[in-house]
């Protein structure tokens, strides 16, 4: 049952969790500074769940999935690619007249004078 001991117990529990990265942002710079250290380091054999380690003894505390999750987002993103149009503008398709064309605006060889 709920007592006094086993309240104080939870308490003390979550005091002493390690914390998270901040954000996914803040974890997505990281890795694209030191990407390419961490390439070297699986050159040289190391796997993620000893790079993450390394990082949270460097005081940045991060799980071995997370980590390796960041560096796959990175690995798909074209260099020097920077997001534009917001969430979803890759899934945008260009606006459509009624008849099923793409709208004159959309298509500069449709230019009238």
């Amino acid at each position: 049952m709920l007592s006094d001991e086993l309240i104080a117990k939870i308490g003390d529990n979550l005091d002493t969790m390690s914390p998270k990265p901040a954000s996914r942002r803040e974890l997505d710079v990281l890795v694209s500074r030191i990407e390419g250290k961490i390439r070297a380091a699986q050159e040289r054999g190391a796997t993620y769940a000893e790079i993450a380690k390394q990082i949270s003894e460097s005081g940045y505390p991060i799980k071995t999935n997370t980590l390796r999750l960041a560096v796959q987002r990175r690995r798909k993103e074209p260099p020097d690619a920077k997001k534009q149009g917001g969430r979803n503008a890759a899934r945008r398709k260009p606006a459509q007249t009624r008849s099923g064309g793409v709208a004159a605006a959309q298509r500069p060889d449709t230019k009238k004078p």
